[in-house]
């Protein structure tokens, strides 16, 4: 992944490393694109006891989480779902280790842990997609 518009992280290789202050929001966008199609972003959980989030957005405003439009939300062990700055719930525990991902599938956005899907939305994807 190549990481562009870096706001209060640093970025090696594949992975981002916040460097603003705690509370603040930060955050980048991958240069590569999902132009149409299916495709998919995941990460590995490494922390249980911070925020992070990540997901597919058509376009970059800002570093605010309602500018991500397929979110997953990793908060201190729990799982939300954001769509635009919508809660769609929680979804669990997660731990270290565990894969989550967030997937286009024949032009629906699929949400899982581990390769289980748990959450599956009803809003379509513009592309290209971002992360």
């Amino acid at each position: 992944m190549v990481w562009t518009s870096l706001d209060g992280v640093s970025a090696t290789g594949n992975s981002l490393t916040k460097t603003s202050a705690s509370g603040v929001n930060s955050g980048a966008i991958s240069v590569q694109q999902i132009p149409s199609g299916d495709g998919f972003v995941e990460v590995t959980a490494s922390e249980t006891n911070t925020y992070r989030m990540f997901g597919f957005s058509n376009g970059n405003t800002d570093s605010s989480y309602p500018d991500i439009d397929f979110g997953l939300d990793l908060a201190p062990g729990i799982i939300y779902v954001f769509e635009k700055g919508v809660n769609k719930g929680s979804f669990g525990s997660f731990a270290s280790g565990d894969v989550m991902r967030v997937a286009v599938v024949g032009g629906v956005v699929r949400y899982s842990r581990n390769g289980i899907v748990f959450y599956t939305s009803t809003q379509a994807p513009t592309y290209p997609l971002l992360v």
